[in-house]
């Protein structure tokens, strides 16, 4: 039933694709440029699911794109791939950006998916309190990573001083990262939710919801570069008609996208049924805007954050890594902040 469900949506969206490219929809140029795309995203987690259920569901498709998907276990390792030209766009870690783009590298925000904390601060059952993190290690996927500058915030709010009261290790993704605290290496780790879930059912504990500090944070977003919005600009609107038709889609058909986090997540539809409800209704409803535009306030806390090591971030404002105008164009009206 499932594999017959796929097949007719997949139908539908081709003959969609068909009479809007007929009517010109795919935009000045569209039908002259190469349609293949080198995407990539940069964690597995549920933050990454938009990109992977417009690809899982045929959205891109439907705009005529044929993508050659990536994956990397971090946002600075997809930055370093747009960068060398490995990569066209991405879903990537805001920081990952921020930095790129402080360091005079060429590349800008075309969205922002996930705009607030969504990490949980999880801690081994030894720690009782902030103050028990003194002289301990915590880790983080690479320094300069989304999860590196949210650790980093944590930690100040919780009145530590990364570095000098906390040593912070890269060590990986979120998965190598619980394995390493369930061994005894590190004390804790921020991960989002299913990892941050699955860690306290396995008895890891949550010093801190993040997402209760209520504070603007570039999160999960879509990245290019300049070079690339101008050479291929239709095929840039038309990856970004194909996310904003996929938020859509996500936001109506809760069980279509369970099931894509399940297959990327590698877990089980059933027995982890109540992890992806929970996963779903954390993120989908509450924090994927419509129009998914970046967080100004969002980006200049990853500024700020970024100045303490490079003090030349000072002299960025956060409009000097955004392009506003392919969203919308996408989005055939106005986007505003």
């Amino acid at each position: 039933m499932h594999a017959l469900r796929r097949t007719l949506h997949y139908l539908v969206l081709f003959v969609i694709g068909v009479a809007l490219a007929g009517c010109g929809a795919a935009g000045p140029g569209a039908a002259t440029e190469d349609q293949s795309v080198r995407v990539c995203y940069s964690a597995l987690t549920a933050t990454q699911i938009p990109l992977l259920y417009a690809y899982d569901q045929g959205f891109f498709e439907a705009e005529g794109l044929s993508i050659e998907l990536t994956y990397f276990e971090s946002g600075t390792a997809a930055a370093t791939a747009m960068i060398a030209d490995e990569i066209d766009i991405c879903q990537i870690a805001g920081s990952a950006v921020v930095n790129a783009g402080v360091a005079g590298e060429d590349l800008v925000f075309l969205a922002g998916l996930f705009n607030t904390y969504v990490y949980s601060v999880l801690v081994t059952p030894d720690i009782t309190g902030p103050q028990d993190l003194i002289g301990r290690s915590m880790a983080v996927s690479r320094i300069g990573s989304s999860s590196d500058a949210a650790l980093r915030i944590a930690l100040r709010s919780m009145g530590l001083t990364p570095d000098e009261d906390v040593a912070i290790l890269a060590i990986g993704d979120q998965s190598a990262r619980v394995a390493a605290m369930e061994t005894g290496e590190i004390a804790g780790t921020v991960a989002s939710i299913p990892d941050s879930t699955r860690a306290q059912q396995a008895g890891l504990v949550e010093l801190l919801d993040m997402s209760t500090l209520n504070a603007p944070f570039q999160h999960t977003a879509i990245a290019t570069s300049r070079q690339f919005i101008s050479d291929r600009r239709a095929t840039t609107v038309a990856f970004m008609r194909a996310m904003l038709a996929a938020i859509e889609s996500m936001k109506q058909d809760r069980a279509a996208t369970m099931e894509v986090m399940a297959e990327y997540l590698s877990l089980d539809p059933e027995a982890d049924a109540e992890l992806l409800a929970a996963a779903y209704d954390d993120l989908v409803p509450t924090y994927l805007a419509d129009i998914p535009y970046p967080t100004l306030d969002g980006i200049q806390t990853l500024l700020d954050e970024l100045e303490a090591e490079n003090p030349s971030a000072a002299d960025y404002q956060p409009e000097d890594l955004i392009d506003l105008s392919v969203l919308q164009e996408a989005a055939g009206g106005t986007v505003g902040d």
